[in-house]
């Protein structure tokens, strides 16, 4: 017998992972531990067609070389789509889907045993010299030879103003899904705490409802405005001087700046990033000078971010984690507003909000929240040098937990996010591999997409996420099938 995998999470990264492992000689099982339906995840389970990805189709796709795989898709299926446009988010989870059905059947006819097991691996465990044993949260145990956690970002952040109010069907945990968004009393008040992605995506959601939305966060700034992010024709980083990059280097920001700048510069013919973006202080008037730039292709800014993202991956590859976190933590502003841009599509929506008084943006956090007095609906909103407020509903749009990979002395990974005593953080290889802390042994275990945090810094990104598959899948048909006597099933 060949291989028995078993790949944990069956969201965009597992499915990316999948179709490239159930083409690789040598395996006879491959088993899938998700308890949504493969391909729908977080990010593109959604049901709503009014949700955009923020990445073009050109870098959304399982596939990271040569023609996007969605555009293949997509444009086999009648529809009028360029590698540059964003397209509603349940079409790439059509997309996802669809694929893993088609790989299953490829498997399946070539003799490959796959299986989808609708559970929570919560274990992962050493068995005998060549095995591993994953334990499930419905009880069920599976063996296997190579395990593949591909989790994605799926355990919301609960702002602590209002942990203890969870379970109050006035207080949405998350943004998703919106169905509990869509059925809100008309008119209400709704305060949105975040002002990224999600929270955009809140407030779009709420506008289109007419409901009155307030977003507030600490910085009370949106994401910058983008018509497409696109992989690059032409290289505009200097890779040299980028590859030489250290963490310990007392000079790393005004060189990380300099080289940024360069990049930037290169992709508008010269044109100086302040010439590329607005200086407004008001956010409305900022969002709509943006959204000008982008219209009129002034934002060239925009297709030096597949690269940098990708540079960004590489030279913080081999950092060590406590350093690429504080470098990244320095630069998380630019982050959230340029890596994370939105489309041109949602910037108007929202400027159309800002403008009609129906959506407001707050550089603040509410210093406490409690339920309204008297029995009423909805909350009481203390903020800091501010009037109190009161609002029907709260909705928390403040991200998710990166997922927990903790290691017990006994060799046991918990999957688990509530750590023990006595876990620690394994360490992760430059391949991917989750190796021994004792003798630094790469075991066969692999984290991709969001489980990789530890070694890979910008990881909700489908393009890192394929990427990291298919060097993975490549290692498997490098290696030598060896016969083991696991069964690979559920015991």
């Amino acid at each position: 017998m060949g291989k028995q995998v078993i790949i944990i999470g069956g969201g965009g990264t597992g499915v990316s992972l999948f179709s490239r492992l159930s083409r690789v000689p040598g395996i006879s099982s491959i088993s899938i531990v998700d308890p949504n339906p493969i391909g729908l995840g977080t990010a593109f389970g959604t049901t709503e067609p009014f949700l955009l990805c923020n990445t073009s189709v050109d870098v959304t796709s399982m596939d990271p070389d040569g023609e996007s795989d969605l555009l293949r898709y997509l444009a086999a299926r009648g529809w009028p789509v360029h590698r540059d446009d964003f397209v509603p988010r349940y079409l790439v989870g059509q997309y996802c889907r669809e694929r893993f059905l088609e790989h299953r059947r490829e498997a399946e006819q070539a003799g490959v045993r796959v299986r989808h097991h609708t559970s929570k691996a919560r274990t992962v465990t050493p068995v005998g010299a060549d095995g591993y044993a994953v334990e499930l949260a419905d009880g069920r145990r599976l063996t296997g030879t190579d395990v593949l956690l591909c989790q994605g970002l799926d355990r919301p952040v609960v702002p602590d103003v209002v942990r203890e109010h969870l379970g109050n069907p006035a207080l949405s945990a998350s943004v998703y899904p919106v169905d509990e968004l869509r059925r809100l009393p008309e008119n209400s008040r709704v305060l949105v705490i975040g002002s990224k992605l999600a929270a955009v995506d809140a407030a779009l959601i709420l506008g289109r409802a007419r409901h009155r939305v307030t977003m507030a966060s600490r910085s009370g700034t949106l994401p910058a405005v983008r018509t497409r992010l696109r992989r690059s024709e032409r290289p505009r980083l200097d890779a040299s001087a980028w590859n030489g990059l250290s963490p310990d280097s007392p000079s790393l920001d005004r060189d990380v700046t300099r080289l940024l700048l360069a990049a930037v510069a290169r992709t508008g013919n010269g044109t100086a990033l302040r010439r590329q973006t607005s200086t407004a202080e008001r956010l409305t008037e900022r969002l709509a000078e943006e959204l000008e730039m982008a219209r009129t292709g002034r934002a060239h800014w925009q297709d030096a971010i597949a690269e940098i993202i990708q540079a960004v991956n590489h030279v913080s590859a081999n950092w060590r984690y406590a350093a690429r976190a504080a470098v990244l933590n320095r630069y998380r502003s630019l982050v959230a507003r340029y890596i994370s841009a939105i489309p041109v599509r949602n910037a108007a929506l929202l400027l159309g909000h800002l403008s009609a008084g129906t959506l407001s943006v707050v550089p603040r956090i509410p210093q406490s929240v409690t339920p309204a007095p008297d029995g009423g609906r909805g909350w009481q909103v203390t903020w800091a040098g501010a009037p109190d407020e009161h609002f029907d509903h709260i909705v928390c749009a403040t991200g998710y937990h990166k997922p927990v990979l903790d290691r017990l002395p006994d060799g046991t990974l918990r999957l688990d996010p509530t750590a023990a005593k006595d876990a620690v953080a394994p360490y992760v290889a430059g391949d991917l591999r989750v190796c021994d802390p004792l003798t630094g042994e790469p075991e066969r275990i692999w984290v991709l997409g969001g489980a990789s945090h530890r070694r890979t810094a910008i990881v909700n990104y489908l393009n890192t996420a394929a990427q990291q598959s298919k060097a993975v899948a490549d290692r498997f048909a490098a290696e030598e099938p060896e016969p083991t006597s696991l069964a690979g099933r559920p015991v």
